[in-house]
């Protein structure tokens, strides 16, 4: 019989806690709790692990929070947690929190974590395929303040679509460091994979908090069986040590394969407007950018004169709307990042924006049509996104009138052009 278990982490008192191996004083240990997975949700039947493939794992860290739902499985995909559903905990989960500084430390983190591996760790949720989804922010659950996360221990990664929990948040940073909630991140996604708990204080599946910066460790070290149940996956270890030991490394690795660094950037240019073009003062068109990459593409920025404009989108279309362009000469070009943080920036192009300039190809009427057109738009599709720094006088405002322009007063240079963005999603993929 195939069966499965739950990796719990278990945060418990140095008193109340078993000894720690000898040679390590610690205040605290985590402790895993097995719990069989029913036989009708594993999905090939226990096999060898699955063979490494040139598309990356990837792994969504979801810090946003999302509505987990019960269908009787674990189904990252479609927010279905069997963990969460079978201890209560289902419904409205919570975001981590915290400013978008203090959560790419804890991205950066957990990143470093799975550098060495073909394993593409995301903010953002993947559009197509299958991917591991750690649920990452403080829970109504009902283990207890000492449970840091839970995850079913999925022996030679069974289940292609785990659902796997890190119970921190941004205001727990001055007690659990962005490190310490990566490993927990990094751990819990190790048990999606099979991964057990070890010895040793160097290796991120060790049960105790030591702080630091463990890693996945090239050796063979001893497991921890805890709450007495024993060791779940003995034949994936035994691939690569002797009975009762594990070497994380190598069982990623050999799931996964090595990270192949990508070290192209991305090719973008600004496909519209063209370099060149004249418009009429209070033209209203849109800037679009086409970008693409030999791997995975993360990004696309628009800059104006120096300064990003927009949000930063991350499918295609590239494309944002400017309305109501005050009188000036503006430079324009796009920046597109991949997953791997090359980048790369488009030719310039520069436009000129004067009383009797004629649009390019492609522009929009100028004038009050396009402008009211556009603000009526403009409080559905931008959220009442800042206008960039236009000069007083120029805009929308929220009336049924549509543009609030004005007659005279204009700079010989405007700094920005007004934008109304379009909502991106990611475009990633996975290895199925």
């Amino acid at each position: 019989m195939v069966t499965g278990a739950l990796g719990l982490m278990l945060l418990v008192s140095e008193d109340a806690a078993a000894s720690p191996p000898a040679g390590e004083v610690e205040a605290h240990e985590f402790t895993r709790l097995s719990v069989p997975i029913p036989e009708g949700m594993i999905v090939n039947g226990g096999g060898p692990p699955p063979t490494p493939t040139a598309d990356p794992e990837y792994v969504y860290v979801n810090m946003d929070g999302t509505n987990i739902i019960c269908n009787g499985n674990d189904d990252a995909v479609a927010n279905s947690s069997w963990i969460a559903c079978q201890y209560g905990f289902s419904g409205n989960y919570p975001s981590w929190g915290g400013t978008a500084a203090q959560r790419q430390s804890i991205m950066d983190a957990t990143k470093q974590d799975w550098a060495p591996f073909n394993v593409v760790v995301t903010e953002s949720r993947p559009v197509s395929g299958t991917y591991t989804m750690c649920l990452t922010g403080p829970a109504n659950h009902p283990f207890g303040n000492g449970v840091l996360g839970i995850a079913p221990l999925d022996c030679n990664d069974q289940m292609p679509s785990n659902v796997v929990f890190a119970f921190h948040s941004a205001s727990q940073l001055g007690q659990f460091g962005a490190n310490t909630q990566a490993t927990t991140i990094s751990q819990e996604v190790a048990h999606a994979y099979g991964l057990e708990h070890v010895s040793s204080s160097s290796d991120i599946m060790n049960p105790y908090n030591q702080g630091g910066n463990p890693s996945f460790t090239d050796t063979c070290i001893t497991l921890v069986s805890g709450q007495g149940q024993p060791i779940q996956c003995n034949p994936q270890h035994q691939q690569f040590c002797s009975a009762g030991q594990q070497n994380s490394y190598q069982e990623l690795l050999g799931m996964f394969g090595a990270n192949d660094p990508d070290t192209e950037a991305p090719n973008v240019v600004v496909s519209y407007p063209y370099d060149g073009d004249t418009f009429e003062i209070g033209a209203s068109f849109t800037i679009t950018c086409e970008a693409n990459d030999n791997q995975d593409l993360a990004s696309v920025q628009l800059w104006i004169d120096g300064a990003q404009m927009g949000g930063t989108k991350a499918a295609p279309p590239f494309a944002w709307e400017v309305t109501n362009i005050p009188e000036g000469s503006y430079e324009i070009y796009c920046i597109a990042a991949d997953e791997w943080d090359n980048s790369a920036m488009s030719p310039v192009i520069g436009i000129l924006v004067e009383q009797g300039g004629m649009p390019g190809d492609g522009g929009a009427d100028s004038g009050g049509d396009s402008g009211g057109d556009s603000g009526s738009d403009s409080g559905g599709e931008s959220g009442g996104e800042d206008s960039g720094g236009l000069p007083p006088g120029f805009g929308l405002d929220d009336s049924d009138s549509g543009c609030a322009c004005a007659s005279d007063g204009l700079p010989t240079r405007a700094p920005a052009l007004m934008l109304l963005t379009l909502l991106g999603l990611p475009l990633l993929r996975r290895r199925q």
